[in-house]
Parts: structure tokens; sequence; C-alpha cells
């Protein structure tokens, strides 16, 4: 797990038709370029504040299962690397998962190297090892976190999906494929909170 430069992460992506929604100060969204073949799924978690406000179509998961299908969609698609871009800054994400993280020991190595990366959006790069600390951090984002500024981008470099999570309890799965959409779809069914 470490970091990369934005510019660095980001001539990747982009080839993988990831694009810019917001660019604000206070806030960074991302989508996939719009095309016949993308596919959006909504997710919401059974406890959101607003379920029965949220439109019918939404699927619906236990909180934790978020985190735990992110993981099993890893796993399953063998992605070599994840980034995770947060919403707002850095700063703000380890100041909201400090106490939640403390016990993972491959965060705090993380946790103690990030100063200069604090005011930044640089993306964390994940490994397929580093796959349970990246759940962890969706846990504890869903549970401890609570504005936009503590959601997270997730991107790879193996295919074109990007997932954005949200303390509320909501995640936006993009897949550039019908293949993928059906893969995210079938792990959704089966996610399960612990």
């Amino acid at each position: 797990m470490e970091f990369v430069t934005f510019e660095e992460a980001w001539s990747l992506l982009r080839r993988l038709g990831v694009t810019k929604v917001t660019d604000a100060p206070k806030e960074m969204r991302f989508e996939l370029a719009d095309s016949p073949t993308v596919v959006v799924l909504d997710v919401a978690a059974n406890d959101h504040a607003e379920i029965q406000t949220l439109p019918k179509e939404m699927r619906r998961v236990e909180r934790n299962a978020i985190a735990n299908f992110v993981e099993a969609l890893v796993h399953k698609m063998h992605l070599q690397r994840t980034f995770v871009i947060p919403v707002g800054k850095w700063r703000q994400i380890f100041e909201a998962v400090s106490h939640g993280m403390v016990a993972n020991a491959a965060w705090r190595g993380v946790d103690t190297s990030a100063s200069v990366e604090l005011n930044t959006r640089d993306p964390l790069q994940f490994y397929l090892a580093d796959t349970h600390t990246l759940r962890d951090l969706i846990k504890v984002i869903l549970r401890d976190g609570r504005g936009i500024e503590h959601g997270i981008t997730i991107c790879c470099d193996g295919a074109p999906i990007v997932i954005e999570v949200m303390p509320a309890g909501e995640m936006i799965i993009f897949t550039g494929r019908a293949d993928l959409a059906k893969q995210c779809d079938e792990l959704l069914a089966q996610a399960k909170a612990d």
C-alpha cells in the first residue's frame, strides 16, 4: 500500500474512461464517461437515514456488506492495483478513521508516513494483498464518516470500474461493460455483513 501522484494514476484512469464529474476545492468526484456500454448500479445501506425516500429500484444491502462486496470484487477480478481517491482531502479521511483503524497495523504504517499527502487527493494504491485493509477502511468510513468529504472513490487499473462510497451508506458502481455489471450484480446479491 502506497501513495502515488494524482497525475500518475490519472493518466492510467483516463484511458479506462474515468472522468471527473466534480473538480472543486472541497470535493472531487468521478464516474465513467457516458457510453452505451456503461451500466450504473446504485446501492444503499438498509439503515440509510433516508431509506424510505430513496428510489425503490436502488439495491438495499447491510452496511458492512458494502465493504465486503468491494473486497470480493477485487479478489474475483484479480485486480492487482486498486486506487482510492478521497472526495475531500486525505486529512479529512485520516481524521475520520483514526480511531477505527488504530488496530490495523498496515493502516498505521500509512498513517505515520502520510504527512505530505494529507492536503492532497493523491491516490492511495492498494495491491491485491491489501484488500483486507481496504475492506476495513470502507467499514470505518461507513461507520465513522460524517459528510461528503469523508467519501472515497475506488478505481482500478485492470477494468473500467469506478465505485463511490459515501458515509451515509451509499455506493454507486459504474461499470464499462455488461459482463462487469453482471459480476457486480452477482457479488452484490451474495454480499453479507460480518
